[in-house]
């Protein structure tokens, strides 16, 4: 009886134990955010603190029609900016979420490639889902908040110098390092000095600001512009179509709030 009585007691130790584990691997599983969940999504996001500073926005209108003109000192304050551009692994978690279509891919790939055929206004509905089940304040960077981080300093075309190189940037050329006839996966070329990827080339990414004809007027404090008709907002940065204007730190494009393209996309900046 005795015998009997002490392997008893060791299966209820046994089964114990076990219950322990089952109820402590449940509590864990409720507790990990899943795949689909603000939280996860922004706990892929590597936001690169950009310090505040003082710097030269644009170019003369003799380098490029295509450049913001004219050169103007601005002073931008320190915030955060996403290392890579949002990819289709991120948008897609919030789509699914939220029950929308997901992006067209263009038969290029998903995953971890800049997320592409979204529009404006779905980069701030993205943007809206984050912050609601985060807490947290990402958004669109302004346009001036994006050229500073984009130029990290320098004052050339390019933020490695004057001269387009396909060893730094995903553009139409498709030699040297380039071997991307369309996007390629974030990261696949050089940050530039702050340890942003893919701010010239890849994708265009949208910025807050309304579309403007040149910087006459342009606020100098680092804000967006958002004065005048606003039916449509300013894309920097360049394509996996573009050649040497379109990857110049100073150029700049638009394209209407709903408008959907193969070669725009979009990063988040976030207050510190």
């Amino acid at each position: 009886m005795r015998i009997q009585g002490r392997c008893a007691l060791l299966l209820g130790i046994v089964w114990t134990v076990i219950l322990l584990a089952a109820c402590e691997r449940a509590r864990r599983a409720v507790e990990r955010p899943r795949a689909d969940t603000p939280r996860a999504v922004a706990a892929t996001l590597q936001m690169v603190p950009i310090a505040g500073g003082r710097f030269i926005m644009g170019t003369d209108a003799a380098v490029s029609f295509q450049n913001g003109f004219p050169a103007h000192p601005v002073q931008v304050s320190a915030f955060r900016m996403s290392r890579f551009d949002v990819t289709f692994d991120q948008f897609d978690a919030f789509a699914r979420a939220t029950h929308r279509e997901l992006p067209v891919d263009e038969g290029w790939g998903r995953g971890a490639r800049p997320v592409v055929n979204v529009s404006w206004r779905d980069a701030r509905a993205f943007i809206a889902w984050l912050n609601q089940g985060t807490g947290r304040q990402f958004r669109l960077p302004s346009e001036s908040e994006w050229e500073y981080a984009a130029r990290a300093g320098t004052r050339t075309l390019y933020w490695w110098g004057n001269e387009p190189d396909p060893n730094k940037a995903n553009t139409a050329t498709n030699s040297g390092r380039d071997r991307y006839p369309y996007t390629s996966p974030v990261g696949m070329f050089p940050p530039n000095p702050w340890g942003l990827y893919d701010v010239s080339g890849n994708v265009w990414q949208f910025v807050e600001d309304c579309r403007h004809g040149s910087f006459e007027g342009a606020p100098v404090d680092g804000r967006a512009w958002m004065q005048g008709p606003c039916d449509s907002h300013i894309v920097r940065g360049g394509g996996f179509g573009s050649i040497r204007r379109g990857m110049q730190v100073a150029a700049r494009a638009a394209a209407g709030e709903t408008w959907r393209s193969a070669e725009i996309g979009f990063r988040l900046a976030e207050d510190p």
